[in-house]
């Protein structure tokens, strides 16, 4: 059901229609906010679409880069050497086990490219692991996620499907984007025992940050890389620390043949001196960030349950800084989109695109609790406006 009426593209952003159909995304990414906004500005936008801490980093430190913004961009980056150095105080992974990437996208072009040729996947996942798979000639097998089981991942069929179709790949986000589940520790563990023979496993971590306010219940298997040759952890660094423009990511694995093999795919100087710099406050700056992290998790919560009190609404329990719901109403999410967008300049990931789910479910990213507020009223708005 369309709602008419004056929208923000009027006013100096570039038209939705254009940039957020099929034809108009890239790679089946939504577009950017710099895309979206045009004349209007970055700022013009509240955006629930991309993914990251929205409470970090805090005044202080982007002071801090301020300051040294007119000495860094002038400055050559450290090479590998450094860049694992301080990743590896910051993550706790051993360095011998490490490759840094500029952001996740770079080290999963390098491993779609050098490993594997026929991968498991779920879906609804990451697109940009099929995306680069694809590209490289690489078969993909879709794992589908069901609905009924709040897309939880089948894990014994997950494992008897990995062998029906002789894959020599699996790529498995925990938690997942976008539906927010995590698949458990024990449950991971059942699959790297029985999935031994693979040639390669990705585990993306990225979210894993925001899995459990208790550290030590994270679902990572970084302790056990040394007894899982054929696992590589993936970790985008920029969604951890609210800093996604920076790029960083990093690669984990305890093959250290297959480490090298990576760090030997990377451009000598491919994290920029800001990022790097970066990192070196991050480690003075670490109680800071937990508590941004723990804010994170408790807002993304009562987003839940906001959401979850707005009719016409199913929404899906999340384990990340992002939730999943799905409209039950006559309304689809691109108009739900667009009506977010148009009159009150809030941008949220329409879900169409997504294999395994349909027009009718959304993903909204964690904000402040201020600008969360702000999105919960224009839902409740849209939806029961499409009501009438």
């Amino acid at each position: 059901m369309r709602i008419e009426g004056p929208t923000m593209c009027d006013r100096a952003m570039k038209p939705l229609v254009e940039l957020c159909t099929p034809a108009g995304e890239e790679r089946q990414h939504a577009p950017s906010v710099v895309q979206l906004a045009g004349d209007a500005g970055w700022g013009s936008i509240t955006d629930f679409c991309y993914l990251s801490n929205k409470f970090f980093p805090t005044p202080e430190i982007l002071q801090m880069l301020q300051e040294q913004l007119p000495y860094v961009i002038k400055s050559y980056p450290s090479m590998q050497t450094r860049l694992v150095e301080l990743v590896s105080q910051l993550s706790g992974i051993d360095e011998e086990s490490l490759a840094v990437g500029n952001g996740s996208s770079e080290l999963i072009l390098i491993l779609g490219r050098d490993f594997g040729k026929r991968y498991l996947m779920p879906a609804p996942s990451y697109m940009e692991y099929e995306n680069v798979l694809l590209d490289f000639g690489k078969e993909v097998v879709h794992f589908p996620l069901e609905e009924h089981r709040n897309f939880h991942l089948d894990v014994p069929r997950l494992i008897q499907t990995a062998r029906e179709t002789h894959v020599d790949g699996l790529v498995i986000v925990n938690p997942n984007t976008p539906t927010g589940q995590k698949t458990t520790f024990d449950d991971l563990l059942l699959i790297l025992d029985a999935l031994r023979d693979l040639e390669i496993i990705i585990l993306d971590e990225s979210f894993i940050e925001f899995s459990d306010i208790d550290r030590a219940r994270f679902p990572t298997v970084v302790p056990y890389l040394r007894c899982y040759p054929n696992v590589v952890i993936l970790k985008s660094l920029g969604k951890d620390y609210g800093a996604p423009a920076l790029r960083c990511g990093l690669a984990a694995s305890g093959n250290p043949q297959r480490v090298a093999s990576i760090r030997k795919q990377l451009p000598i100087w491919n994290v920029s001196p800001l990022m790097e710099y970066y990192l070196d406050l991050l480690l003075k700056q670490r109680s800071e960030y937990e508590r941004a992290r723990i804010r994170c998790i408790l807002a993304t919560r009562q987003l839940g349950r906001d959401l979850a009190a707005i009719d016409s609404i199913k929404v899906f329990p999340s384990h990340s800084n992002f939730t999943l719901f799905k409209l039950t109403n006559a309304l689809t999410s691109t108009e739900l989109r667009d009506e977010l967008l148009h009159h009150h300049g809030l941008y949220v990931r329409d879900c169409k695109n997504k294999i395994g789910l349909s027009d009718r479910f959304i993903r909204v990213g964690t904000h402040t609790e201020e600008n969360n507020s702000r999105l919960i009223a224009a839902i409740r708005n849209g939806v029961s406006r499409a009501g009438v």
